[in-house]
């Protein structure tokens, strides 16, 4: 079982994956359910030209790809800064 600051740094390791690619912006996220990351992303809007490939919303879409579901019960989003209006929405 990993803690929070475990998570976080997972987390903190995804904004350095997309910005080390070119991919975006230095945000990450990750979504963790039952002690597993079953969701990362990071932020990839300048690399897909989509205004809404924030890292929250690439972590949520990767983990209800991975889960097979539109709902992440259970599930804790760790975001290497403040979500912005439109991810927090999405969060909720």
């Amino acid at each position: 079982m990993c803690s929070h600051n475990e998570y976080m740094k997972e987390a903190i390791k995804q904004s350095k994956k997309g910005m080390n690619t070119n991919e975006g912006g230095p945000f990450g996220a990750i979504v963790v359910k039952n002690n597993q990351i079953v969701g990362r992303g990071n932020n990839k809007v300048t690399s897909s030209n989509d205004p809404t490939a924030h890292a929250e919303v690439v972590a949520i879409r990767d983990a209800c790809n991975n889960l097979g579901t539109f709902q992440l019960d259970g599930c804790v989003l760790y975001t290497s800064c403040e979500p912005c209006p439109m991810c927090l929405g999405a969060i909720y």
